[in-house]
């Protein structure tokens, strides 16, 4: 399938990653998680899964609210000093997604829908694994958290909607947890 309404819908998922990666503040992370998951949903919603791009956007909305909910990180914090290897990662990782999606990965689903995983999940993993801060380790894990649960949803489609319900869940706990430095704040 060639669409490239599904097209926008992976950039518009590689894009809220990228948001969320090159952020260090609650707005730019909550965008971010709200992109991606719209990006990701309205994948779905091209590939005529309407009810998996409803899960998706919940979980990515809700993730959002509750991530802004539990940040005291004020403002956008949108690259910040020392942000340049981070563009990097994000124009690298988003011509790759693409690369493998389209040429090396066959299943599942259509490559639009590879690419958009492949991205967010690459994405949100190495912030994760290299944010110092905890907020933005939440935020990533949330990411990561709607990625898999899709991508699962993709290869078992039987199970589909109950694993994209279970990774919005998951996405919405994670980001609304408390860091340990704004838990021992309020003591």
């Amino acid at each position: 399938m060639n669409d490239p309404l599904a097209l926008a819908a992976a950039v518009l998922a590689w894009f809220g990653a990228v948001v969320m990666v090159l952020s260090d503040a609650r707005r730019g992370m909550a965008v971010g998680l709200v992109v991606l998951g719209s990006g990701l949903a309205l994948e779905r919603a091209v590939a005529g899964q309407p009810v998996l791009a409803t899960v998706i956007l919940a979980g990515g909305l809700l993730a959002a609210v509750s991530s802004l909910r539990g940040s005291r990180a004020r403002g956008w914090g949108l690259l910040a000093a020392g942000s340049t290897p981070r563009v990097v990662l994000c124009i690298v990782t988003g011509a790759l997604a693409l690369y493998f999606a389209r040429a090396v990965i066959e299943e599942p689903a259509d490559w639009q829908a590879r690419a958009a995983i492949l991205a967010v999940g690459v994405l949100g993993a190495a912030r994760l694994l290299s944010a110092s801060d905890q907020r933005a380790t939440l935020t990533a894990a949330s990411a990561v958290a709607l990625a898999l649960s899709l991508d699962v949803a993709l290869v078992t489609p039987a199970a589909g909607l109950a694993v994209m319900i279970t990774g919005a869940i998951f996405a919405t706990i994670i980001s609304g947890l408390p860091s340990l430095g704004e838990a021992g704040a309020d003591a």
